[in-house]
């Protein structure tokens, strides 16, 4: 005798598999996912190219010297790269807890208004780091961002513990460094390169 048989599956069962399936995509479907903190790293980084390729063009109008951090006109570095960024977002980083107008890095006071021929090693030297600093809005005449010299240990954007923060080199290039990573030394130079002239500036990258 033959007999057929036909296996079904019934609503219940459909309906228990189909919960049973969201549960595990529930579950593993954020580990696909960028982290919104990478996410946001990642934007600030690219924030800091643009500021950086900011620098570069100033720089070429300006006989080859760096944003001197405040001028005559009262104006800070982030006024006077403006006219060359005509953007106040990147100039915030997504991971800063300040809301406003609040400029989330700082130029290196070494560094303002040298010349680029001055930098054996640009790529060694800090430009810009992240730092909450003045409330301000660099599309304004009154800007008075802020240079400093002391590395931004204290800043707990990115996970600073772990991860570190966002630096921009003198050549434009940018790097997640732990503060460690950064000398509060007089010379730029790469590990293990003799010191030359007086190049050297505060926030070497070690």
């Amino acid at each position: 005798m033959n007999s057929h048989s036909r296996a079904a599956f019934t609503l219940w069962e459909i309906l228990a598999l189909l919960c049973l399936i969201l549960v595990v995509a529930a579950i593993f479907f954020p580990l696909f996912q960028p982290h919104t903190s990478d996410r946001h790293r990642v934007t600030c980084q690219s924030d800091l190219r643009q500021l950086g390729l900011a620098f570069a063009q100033y720089s070429q109008d300006s006989d080859e010297k760096l944003p001197p951090g405040v001028n005559t006109l009262n104006n800070g570095w982030a006024g006077q790269i403006y006219p060359y960024v005509k953007s106040t977002g990147v100039y915030h980083c997504p991971e800063d807890a300040a809301q406003g107008n609040y400029i989330s890095y700082a130029e290196n006071q070494r560094i303002a208004e040298d010349s680029l021929e001055n930098f054996a090693f640009p790529d060694y030297s800090v430009a810009l780091y992240e730092e909450t600093t003045l409330n301000c809005d660099p599309s304004t005449p009154e800007t008075v961002s802020a240079t400093g010299l002391t590395a931004p240990q204290s800043s707990a954007r990115h996970d600073s513990l772990t991860l570190g923060l966002n630096y921009l080199a003198v050549d434009g290039h940018v790097k997640m460094l732990k503060p460690g990573q950064i000398s509060s030394g007089l010379h730029a130079v790469p590990p293990k390169q003799a010191t030359g002239k007086g190049y050297a500036l505060t926030f070497a990258i070690k």
